[in-house]
């Protein structure tokens, strides 16, 4: 049974990975102004291209330093190269999963195998959540108060995307911050939700409810722990949000180092920083491994202006260096992990036998 719903998630996205393919091609085939490809790798800046590469290995380095940090605070330090691999092993199950939602566990499952238990390694993941929330959050404020016009004239059905993302990330900040001051209240609020659910939508499957109540009210309990590290580690917490800042500001950039590789400079690094938080926000709730689709139909629709007959290449080197390029070293970290996670299981073996 379980391998057949393995088999199913794997088809489902390939699926995914396939209409990505296919929507790109479109582009490329539909569109007229669309330039010959090789001419405009051929113009493009490889210093700007390795500008782009930095920026994408800032933000893997800025989660990573979060985490280092969260676990020393906790009592279990891990080295540098552990970081990176816990680090690049979320990186690529968010990727691959709908709403980049396997990340997390399997970081909790991959430090559980190194001795971590359960709620430190949840408690350590939710400090880099709150802090990353916090960072996305203040650039999504900057790039309404300075972009919004801007965003409404290129698209108005992102900019409808964006104000409903950033409405759930405001709430969900809001819910945090009234986690922190009153916690109880929002315990009951959630179990309130629930409850409601269970006399209506879930009224057949009572299971399923008491499975999302036991869900919130762990969740709940590993925001509190996160929460008083935060207090008993201030000065830690700051530098963690500062981190998360930082790698948030690399992150968004990247499309700033693509567009200046292939010559343009009309637009400032703020402006193109601020419209990428915009569609990083915008997409942030799609449904499918990567937001894919949405993610490049975004592009298209918010920097076809400032990519002008480039847009196509500019859309494919961005999505490969933030997200292609995610996978890829996300799945040497996978597999670098399986084989020390194999060795250390041999001597175990051996000592049975």
């Amino acid at each position: 049974m379980e391998t057949k719903q393995k088999k199913k998630g794997t088809l489902k996205r390939i699926l995914v990975v396939l209409l990505t393919v296919a929507v790109l091609v479109g582009f490329a085939l539909l569109d007229p102004d669309v330039q010959n490809i090789d001419d405009v790798l051929r113009q493009m800046s490889p210093l700007w291209l390795l500008g782009a590469l930095a920026a994408v290995l800032v933000y893997y380095l800025g989660d990573t330093v979060m985490y280092l940090i969260a676990c020393r605070d906790m009592g279990v330090p891990q080295s540098l190269f552990d970081g990176v691999i816990t680090t690049m092993i979320g990186f690529f199950y968010s990727a691959l999963t709908p709403l980049a939602s396997g990340g997390q566990p399997f970081q909790i499952i991959q430090m559980r195998s190194r001795g971590i238990n359960v709620g430190t390694s949840t408690s350590v993941l939710m400090v880099k959540f709150m802090a990353w929330h916090i960072a996305l959050t203040v650039f999504g404020a900057l790039g309404f108060v300075l972009c919004s016009g801007l965003l409404l004239s290129e698209s108005t059905t992102i900019f409808i995307m964006f104000i409903f993302g950033y409405l759930l990330h405001a709430f969900c900040a809001f819910t945090g911050i009234l986690l922190m001051i009153r916690p109880a209240i929002v315990q009951r609020g959630g179990n309130g939700v629930i409850g409601f659910l269970g006399r209506t939508l879930l009224k057949k499957r009572p299971e399923r409810a008491e499975k999302m109540r036991a869900a919130w009210d762990g969740f709940v309990s590993d925001y509190k722990q996160a929460v008083t590290f935060a207090l008993q580690h201030r000065r830690d917490m700051v530098f963690i949000v500062f981190t998360a800042l930082v790698e948030v500001a690399a992150y968004l950039s990247t499309t700033y180092f693509v567009y200046r590789g292939l010559g343009f400079s009309e637009v400032n690094v703020c402006i193109m920083t601020l419209m990428q938080a915009a569609l990083s926000i915008s997409v942030a709730y799609i449904p499918l491994p990567g937001a894919s689709i949405a993610t490049e139909g975004g592009f298209y629709a918010i920097f076809s202006r400032y990519f002008g007959d480039s847009r196509l290449v500019g859309m494919l080197i961005w999505r490969a260096l933030t997200y292609y390029l995610t996978i890829l070293l996300g799945l040497f970290a996978v597999l670098i992990d399986g084989f020390r996670e194999s060795k250390r299981k041999k001597p175990d073996t051996n000592e049975n036998a």
